[in-house]
């Protein structure tokens, strides 16, 4: 009789359990792709994509407008906490809209509740 040789068995290979995107370190220009790519492969509708997919540093007359008032230039490839930015954003909104803006305000939430579970580990 032939003794059975056992077969190699090797590991199966790790998944890496990571985020798909790092919103908490990411330019304004790096965080209007994402927004772009995440508004073209359809988790974000067109009227979400307009409340939370362009950072105000982008904008040409940034430095004349908001950077007049707080005293600092654009700077659109500097990386920030960009969820968070878009969170205080969504909060002012929240607080200060006029009441015919409140109405589709469910857009910006639902808009945020997308950046967020992009910062959600995964496995790939």
């Amino acid at each position: 009789m032939n003794a059975i040789t056992p077969l190699l068995a090797l590991p199966a290979p790790r998944s890496q359990c990571r985020a798909r995107y790092d919103l908490r370190n990411v330019s304004p220009r790096q965080y209007a792709e994402i927004t772009h790519e995440l508004y073209l492969e359809g988790s974000l509708r067109w009227d979400e994509y307009q409340w939370v997919g362009f950072p105000s540093e982008l904008h040409p007359d940034y430095d004349l407008t908001i950077g007049a008032l707080t005293g600092e230039r654009a700077d659109p490839d500097r990386p920030r906490d960009m969820l968070a930015a878009m969170e205080n954003h969504v909060d002012f909104i929240r607080r200060y809209a006029p009441p015919n803006e409140r109405a589709s305000f469910w857009r910006a939430e639902r808009a945020l509740d997308v950046l967020r579970r992009q910062t959600e580990p995964r496995w790939s």
